[in-house]
Formats: structure tokens, sequence, C-alpha cells
């Protein structure tokens, strides 16, 4: 990232002091490689944007900070029944990241309605996100929302894996 940002400025510099960008031999003039250096910068900002961007959930022991599903506030453990890690649910053959779902008491107002009935009990839940979009792994995942979700987290995935494992007699 620090590579293509000196790369930028220097090469922006290059473009104010009469460089020309040339390919193979036709040249294209300052304005090109001012673009060029612009582009670099940019995105070298955009990728130092992202490392700091916040996390779309965070837990601790009062409750859930949320920036997905439409919901951007703190809600409190009073406001959630249960936090659920539902395997994939896509076609036989393939398999995709595990979802985590929220599903919220029936007094509290998220802003949000609860509209999909998730696969592991039934009850109407708010889709969150794909496991795959954390930086976290599934298990790590996993011990986190165990220690600070508690008895309000099921975890569908492991259940899913023991029904496949063990599922059918020979």
């Amino acid at each position: 990232m620090a590579f293509f940002l000196v790369g930028g400025l220097v090469t922006i510099g290059a473009a104010q002091n009469g460089w020309q960008l040339r390919v193979l031999v036709v040249p294209l003039g300052s304005g090109a490689l001012l673009v060029v250096g612009l582009i670099m910068v940019l995105g070298a900002l955009a990728g130092l944007a992202s490392t700091f961007r916040p996390a779309p959930i965070a837990l601790d022991e009062s409750g859930l900070r949320l920036r997905v599903a439409g919901i951007d506030r703190s809600v409190p453990w009073a406001s959630v029944d249960a936090l659920i890690l539902e395997p994939y649910q896509g076609n036989l053959d393939s398999t995709g990241p595990a979802r985590l779902l929220l599903v919220p008491s029936a007094d509290a107002d998220l802003g949000t309605v609860a509209e999909y009935q998730n696969k592991v009990d039934g009850r109407p839940s708010i889709i969150l996100l794909p496991l795959d979009s954390l930086r976290a792994s599934q298990d790590q995942v996993i011990h986190v929302l165990a220690t600070y979700a508690g008895q309000r987290f099921l975890n569908g995935v492991s259940s899913a894996m023991e029904t496949e494992s063990f599922g059918s007699p020979a």
C-alpha cells in the first residue's frame, strides 16, 4: 500500500515537471501520467481506509453494535432472543459460508422487519451477514458468540455437521 502511495505521489510530481507517459512509442503526455498517479494514490488511500473500517458487528457484555442489514445502532441483549449460525442453504452439491442470523425479541424495534424464517429453529430472523465477509475465522466467531451471547447463541453449523456425519444408518 505504501509503495502505491509513494509511487503515485512521485508519478504526480513527474507529471507536474513535464514528464510524459509513453505507450510503446506513442507519447500520451503529462496529463495521462497525472491520471495514472492519481489512480495509484486513490487506490492506496482506499486500501488504507478499508483497513480502518469499523467491524460490521461488535459484541460485548452489554449487547451488540450492528452496522449491517439496515441496522446501524447498539442493540442490548434484552432485545435479542437468539444469534444463530445457520449453515449454507444452497444446492446439494455446493458448499458456501455459514450465515449469522439475529432473532429479535418480541418488543425489539431494530428498524427492520424479521422476514426470514431460519432453518435451525424456524423463528423469524434477520440475516446479518455471511461469515466469509468477516476477517475472523469461523472458529473464532463461534468462540466469541458463545462467550458473549451465552445461551442466546445457537450453533446450527455444528449440528448440521453432526447430522451429515451420523444422520443415516448404513
